[in-house]
């Protein structure tokens, strides 16, 4: 978007009428100030360069928490970034990434289909270019089901055991995008799979229903459930920081609130390890937990009776800073669209409540709402 600035010049009445009026006297002082005018274009058919990468986090918990031994504490930095080899045997290569639109179709009052999707490379990097520049409504990147693997090859500092593999399903990531400038970066495209969190709630389901059993297909089929959505919060700090944070749940306005925990393949007893995925994830059996230790709560709602809703979600933080100071962790509500027949995950990382003077401005190619 381009700002012009019109800026209007007075001319004098001597220089108007100088070929007819008496020059010789002196004109009088004038008191008018000349005002700039701006105007705001946009012009049409400006595109916007998209580029992020393709996540497993699933993978990456995986190999954060295989990264040593409790006590222990890994040596690798708990970043999102290029250079951890945590995030680099997390990275998807070949994974399908498109974009989700939030405008309405006129004609049919649904938001149009999402576009042909586009592949990630071998360091899990996919690139969209030529996405129309628009500000206001902002799309969601969308990741359908592909050819995509782990990059479990990668080499690290130590030895890591490879992530089970699993097919990746549609999966939209809660993260508003709005191409307002000419290049949005570091976007994550995330990958859920159906060998962790998902089959977790699918088995935990099982148990309940038996000798009905529920798959990780029934739960992206809308005849049976409306929607599941998969929170994992982390604790504040950089924003590639990803700890999960401990004790966390969110409250929802619609839907069941599951707590899913985890543990390393195998090592549950044996009365708990059909409730385990081959990822490691779970939900213990008996009364339902108040939080997760490891900030993973998924929601799943009933089959619609009607038009899908927006569902209002409230994170919870059940420890306190001390007795009585209030909790450590915050977020503010989100309203999350019901989305039927694929995985919405939201990975937001939380806000301390303790005061910070550090100002934290998103740098432009963020591209996030009302930049």
């Amino acid at each position: 978007m381009h700002r012009a600035l019109f800026v209007g010049t007075l001319l004098g009445a001597a220089l108007l009428n100088a070929g007819c009026q008496d020059n010789s006297s002196t004109p009088a002082a004038s008191n008018f100030t000349p005002r700039p005018v701006y105007e705001n274009r946009e012009p049409e058919g400006l595109t916007t360069r998209l580029s992020g990468f393709a996540v497993d986090p699933e993978a990456y918990f995986f190999n954060l928490a295989n990264c040593a031994v409790p006590p222990a504490q890994c040596p690798l930095p708990p970043l999102y970034a290029e250079f951890s080899p945590l995030f680099q045997r997390s990275v998807v290569r070949g994974a399908l990434v498109t974009l989700q639109d939030t405008v309405p179709d006129p004609a049919t009052g649904q938001p149009p289909a999402p576009g042909a999707p586009v592949p990630s490379d071998a360091q899990g990097l996919w690139t969209m270019e030529k996405v129309p520049t628009r500000r206001g409504a902002p799309y969601f990147v969308l990741s359908v089901p592909g050819p995509g693997t782990v990059a479990n090859d990668v080499a690290g500092p130590f030895p890591l055991p490879p992530v089970p593999a699993g097919n990746y399903l549609t999966t939209m990531t809660v993260r508003p995008v709005v191409p307002a400038h000419s290049a949005c970066v570091g976007l994550e495209a995330l990958q859920m799979s159906d060998q962790g969190i998902l089959d977790a709630v699918a088995r935990s389901l099982s148990a309940e229903s038996a000798p009905a059993t529920v798959t990780v297909a029934d739960l992206l089929n809308p005849a049976k459930y409306g929607g599941v959505t998969v929170f994992w919060l982390y604790a504040p700090g950089f924003p590639v920081f990803r700890v999960p944070a401990d004790n966390t749940t969110v409250e929802a306005s619609s839907g069941r609130v599951l707590h899913v925990e985890w543990a390393p393949p195998g090592a549950l007893p044996p009365a708990l390890a059909p409730l385990q995925s081959a990822r490691g994830f779970f939900i213990p059996p008996g009364p339902p937990a108040a939080s997760s230790s490891v900030g993973i709560i998924v929601v799943v709602q009933p089959p619609l009776m009607g038009p899908p809703a927006t569902i209002t979600y409230t994170v919870k933080d059940t420890l306190e800073i001390a007795p009585g100071q209030g909790p450590r962790f915050v977020f503010q509500p989100l309203d999350v669209p019901q989305v039927p027949g694929l995985v919405t995950f939201a990975g937001l990382q939380l806000n301390s409540t303790v005061p910070t003077t550090t100002v934290s401005i998103p740098p432009l190619t963020t591209c996030l709402p009302g930049q």
